[in-house]
């Protein structure tokens, strides 16, 4: 008891760890005694309650305690769950007639896995099958007692009635008064009914009949058991993965099954993926995510990864995957980081959680399984980031990154710390068996280290799986804007910087004036009020045509038939873009975040059978394989150049047949002009295999955003002059990058080779 009072939180979690579930709920009662307001340990010994000790009348009672903390249609439904294990079906129905009405008024509360008409379908099905179950019983247990009942002490005598008796039964058909007056009992007599035996032959087939006939009868539990152990039977074996029918949208590669499967058989849970660039480490991840969830050998998962690729993940996750993770980008991060890190599945910045304020939450929880993406950063041991992933209480982990090493084969070490503690010792032992005297970078006992290394890593390479993708072809059109369009934008540039905004409303504000007057205008309406703001909503009013829309009617208009995708990532620069097509009677499908699913679906289709043009914006890339298209046009390009590649990634990928064009559109002097030449004559972007400038970004001595750059660069310029002098420079340290990157990949083979694919 002395363990539960010095610290409840602790010592709950060593229970769980230990499987003492009844000791991990007492801990948990306890710390409701003396917190009685907080929700959360309510929740979790129910969880305990119905998902580990599987104990209804513990469930049942904080189930009606948190009925009085809070009103939600979730809690009355499982209470009507646990009251029809209990047999108590008057008050289960009660109470899922209650979920049932809470549920249509509040229709925007989801669960996790389940939608709600699952959810109460299940506990229904519970309520019939309990129902059944009981009268079942109840017929059993008359049966039995008309049975007893009806049987005699003795044989019956058999008795003839006899012709000249008729009379005399006829007369005790009539009740015959006893000496008291009262009604005597009539007298019985049984008639035998002839019965005609006819003689039937049935003769099955020889196999059933000996299946048949040696054949235990079963009943329905018995059934449920034995479906239960063929799946148990399933899971076990690793052999067939689960978590195949249950993915969206995601083609099936045989390196990345096998990879998953090998990781299940023999890594147990802790591994180093190191892919190279562009085969997919992101879907092997979320496979193997799904997968432990739904053998249930993890109820929590945490994903760590750079900033830029937080959206990225929650999304892959939700549309491929259907796992519904809360990310840092929330607003509820903000608003309540302490329940934030308490949920089940999460995708944080790594910056974020190593951050002071957070740190302390995140060690707090125990996960089942955490994901770290771009693990390259984990390299050094001295750094908060590599500390907090060490410290952090977890059952599995996986370190995801095409370049495991960088810089010296100590990163390599601290690597497969993470991972494994102890697989090389020390790193005095690992800088004397492993590594060359006076050269970091050089391997010593190559085969020994790579035996090691086998053990916790895989790296599939392109050569192994004789991947080989068409060329792609990019042209960036700089276009000459009108004199209006030159006016607007050097004005917009001029007033936002007198104006006391943002960094995130300056980031949309330029980015739309980059995309087109038009989605600017939309966003000036709302600043409205500011001086100078009036006079700049006019000048777009008398705008009719733009040198953007000009030159994509003339590409729309270049082979016609060709399928064609339109980029944009504004709604009212879409909105000009299908005026335009419309216009000229160019036929086209539209593509936008916030369409349902099935006019998506519906888009995709038409596109694909017989329209030319689909018209898409930022959710165009949400993992849709759109191989059968080959040409797209970057009506706006995002400033971070993850996204750009995002977009060609819908298209240069694994099965597409023809060489893939690419044409970014740009307007001469704005910002996206200035990336588009850094990117295209700095590192020759467009010419590199998908995958690969996430990893040249990560080589750039900052560590910020590529938005948060650019928009550094506009502020502290004051002229073009000196923002292209700034951009100068920014090209300068991503060609510097990309040098660094190319050193890596030379060190990462020189090391590895291709000795640990699948």
């Amino acid at each position: 008891m002395s363990r539960i009072q010095d610290d409840p939180v602790e010592a709950y979690h060593h229970y769980l760890r230990k499987g003492d579930y009844r000791k991990a709920a007492r801990t948990l009662e306890y710390l409701i005694s003396q917190y009685p307001k907080d929700i959360e340990p309510v929740l979790t010994i129910i969880d305990l309650a119905v998902n580990r000790l599987w104990e209804p009348e513990l469930a049942r009672k904080w189930l009606l305690r948190l009925i009085r903390m809070r009103t939600s249609w979730m809690d009355y439904a499982l209470l009507g769950k646990v009251e029809a294990e209990l047999d108590n079906l008057h008050r289960a129905r009660e109470y899922l007639s209650t979920a049932k009405i809470l549920q249509k008024k509040h229709p925007k509360v989801l669960l996790d896995k389940k939608n709600p008409r699952e959810l109460i379908r299940e506990v229904e099905d519970t309520i019939k099958y309990r129902e059944a179950l009981k009268l079942r019983q109840e017929l059993e247990t008359e049966t039995a007692g008309k049975v007893r009942a009806a049987r005699p002490e003795k044989a019956p005598v058999k008795r003839t009635v006899s012709r000249s008796k008729q009379a005399t039964a006829k007369k005790a058909d009539k009740p015959s008064r006893t000496s008291a007056g009262e009604p005597s009992p009539p007298l019985t007599v049984r008639i035998e009914i002839p019965v005609c035996r006819v003689p039937v032959k049935v003769e099955p087939p020889a196999d059933i009949l000996t299946a048949l006939a040696g054949a235990a009868t079963t009943s329905l539990d018995e059934l449920r058991l034995l479906i239960d152990y063929h799946v148990l039977t399933i899971r076990s074996g690793f052999d067939e993965l689960l978590c195949l029918s249950a993915m969206n949208d995601v083609d099936r590669y045989w390196y990345q099954i096998e990879t998953v499967k090998k990781v299940l058989k023999r890594f147990h849970g802790r591994v180093l993926l190191g892919d190279e660039v562009g085969l997919g480490k992101t879907i092997e991840a979320g496979m193997l995510i799904k997968e432990y969830l739904l053998r249930g050998m993890a109820r929590n998962v945490l994903i760590l990864t750079p900033a830029s690729l937080v959206s990225q993940w929650q999304e892959e996750m939700k549309m491929k995957f259907g796992i519904p993770f809360l990310s840092t980008d929330s607003p509820d991060f903000a608003k309540n980081p302490e329940a934030f890190w308490k949920q089940r599945f999460l995708i944080a910045s790594l910056g974020t959680a190593k951050g002071e304020r957070n740190t302390p939450l995140v060690l707090e929880q125990f996960y089942d399984l955490v994901v770290v993406d771009e693990a390259h950063h984990l390299r050094n041991r001295t750094t908060k980031a590599w500390k907090l992933v060490n410290q952090i209480q977890k059952r599995f982990i996986f370190l995801l990154t095409a370049t495991p090493v960088q810089n010296n084969l100590i990163e390599l070490f601290n690597l497969i710390t993470l991972l494994k503690p102890g697989q090389f010792k020390t790193e005095k032992v690992f800088r004397q068996e492993y590594v060359a005297r006076g050269n970091l970078k050089k391997p010593a006992h190559r085969e020994k280290l790579q035996e090691l290394l086998r053990e916790v890593m895989i790296r599939n390479t392109r050569s192994a799986i004789d991947l080989k993708l068409p060329k792609r072809f990019a042209a960036t059109l700089s276009l000459e804007p009108s004199a209006l369009e030159r006016k607007i934008y050097e004005d917009v540039g001029a007033r936002l910087k007198t104006l006391n905004l943002k960094k995130p409303m300056l980031n949309m504000l330029l980015r739309e004036a980059g995309s087109s007057p038009f989605a600017l205008r939309e966003s000036l309406l709302k600043l409205r009020g500011d001086d100078g703001l009036g006079d700049l909503i006019a000048m777009i009013d008398r705008l009719e045509e733009t040198s953007k829309g000009k030159a994509l009617l003339e590409l729309v208009q270049k082979s016609p038939a060709e399928k064609k995708i339109i980029f944009t990532q504004f709604r009212k620069s879409m909105d000009y873009v299908t005026a335009l097509l419309e216009r000229r009677g160019v036929p086209f499908a539209t593509f936008r975040g916030d369409m349902t699913a099935r006019a998506k679906d519906e888009a995709i289709v038409r596109f694909k059978a017989d329209i030319p043009i689909l018209v898409s914006t930022e959710s165009g890339g949400e993992g849709r394989n759109l191989q059968f298209c080959n040409t797209i046009i970057n009506f706006d390009l995002p400033w971070n150049p993850m996204r750009i590649e995002q977009r060609i990634g819908r298209l240069h990928r694994i099965g597409q047949t023809r060489d893939v064009f690419i044409f970014n559109l740009s307007i001469r002097g704005t910002i996206e002009d200035y990336i588009m030449e850094i990117l295209d004559s700095k590192i020759n972007m467009f010419e590199m295999v998908i995958g690969e400038i996430e990893p040249i970004l990560g080589h750039l001595e900052e560590e910020r955003d590529f938005d948060d750059l650019i928009l550094d660069i506009w502020m502290r310029s004051a002229d073009k002059e000196g923002m292209k002098e700034q951009f100068g420079k920014l090209g300068d340290e991503l060609a510097a990058a990309k040098q660094s990157y190319l050193k890596t990949q030379t060190l990462d083979r020189e090391i590895f080779g291709e000795d640990y694919e699948i």
